[in-house]
């Protein structure tokens, strides 16, 4: 990247039943350490020189309220535009980035083409271990003559610190296993939104995203095989098979299932479902990966929140 480039970032935090899926509260707002999650994603963000606003897309009135009880500046050190929420991801995402641009936000410009270059960092709002430095590591490896569309991987070695020991309990993600490496995908995605021509299959996507559910998992592949877009459908059965191996604690099927799933064959595919250049991207950094996903999450998150956040800070 252009050391001189400033992006917008695009901070999710849409309220809906996915967002109430731990303690039917609303993710952004939970609170850890008296500071709501939300809190400390977007100080990371303020952190990190290339960005230049940020844009929080959720219910406008509750998150109003709750930054000015939390006595969240809006204008420093860097702006933040609160904007009131549409239906789904794929519309919060595409109304914050019209929002973005140097015209009319509430509505599409005339040449949409005219702001093809422009790309966007979209985070979650409930990763409150992201940090900083991990932003501005993959912002600054994200190659944009290139891609459209970069999405951040976390190796599994990296998670390893956070799983449970006997002295303390911890969390073990679900992974992708790729040929290569496993992978948590850590919720960094660097975008032109203009130039994923086949935007609408990503909501579907992140609707079945909870692989651990063998439900989610037969949803994604029919879906997958409805819309014919993945040549090498095996790319597929590779994915889900080793997570069930590896649910199942079955190492050298796991091992077996994995070698189905070369990490470029899986990039190409994904580029002709969304019909955009699509790329992944290592990141040595594995806080935007601890995300918040349930009840036993969160508790065991909010226990281990002060020595997780210390280990993260000296990886820096």
């Amino acid at each position: 990247m252009n050391d001189q480039q400033r992006y917008d970032a695009i901070l999710v935090a849409g309220e809906s039943k996915y967002s109430y899926k731990v303690r039917n509260q609303y993710k952004a707002l939970l609170k850890i350490n008296e500071r709501y999650c939300i809190q400390y994603v977007l100080e990371a963000l303020q952190q990190v020189p290339a960005i230049e606003n940020i844009y929080v897309i959720g219910p406008r009135k509750k998150l109003v309220a709750a930054f000015q009880k939390a006595n969240i500046d809006l204008n420093r050190p860097k702006g933040i535009i609160i904007l009131e929420q549409k239906s789904n991801l794929l519309e919060n995402v595409w109304h914050a980035f019209l929002a973005s641009l140097p015209v009319s936000g509430n509505d599409q410009p005339d040449d949409l083409a005219a702001f093809a270059h422009k790309a966007v960092l979209v985070v979650p709002c409930d990763s409150p271990l992201i940090t900083a430095h991990e932003i501005i590591y993959f912002m600054a490896h994200c190659r944009l003559e290139n891609f459209d569309y970069i999405l951040g991987l976390t190796p599994e070695e990296a998670m390893k610190y956070f799983y449970p020991r006997q002295n303390r309990p911890g969390i073990k993600m679900a992974y992708l296993h790729m040929r290569e490496r496993n992978y948590r995908i850590n919720n960094l995605h660097m975008v032109r939104p203009a130039r994923v021509r086949h935007r609408l299959h990503i909501n579907k996507m992140y609707e079945y995203r909870y692989q651990k559910r063998l439900i989610n998992m037969l949803l994604l592949a029919f879906y997958l095989l409805r819309i014919q877009r993945i040549k090498k459908f095996g790319l597929l059965l590779g994915l889900q098979f080793s997570l069930i191996s590896a649910k199942l604690d079955l190492p050298w099927l796991t091992a077996i299932f994995k070698r189905w799933v070369p990490r470029k064959e899986l990039e190409t595919a994904i580029s002709q479902i969304l019909k955009t250049r699509f790329a992944s991207l290592e990141v040595p950094y594995p806080g935007a990966a601890l995300d918040i996903d349930n009840d036993q999450a969160y508790e065991i998150l909010k226990s281990q929140f002060d020595r997780w956040r210390s280990y993260l800070k000296n990886q820096a």
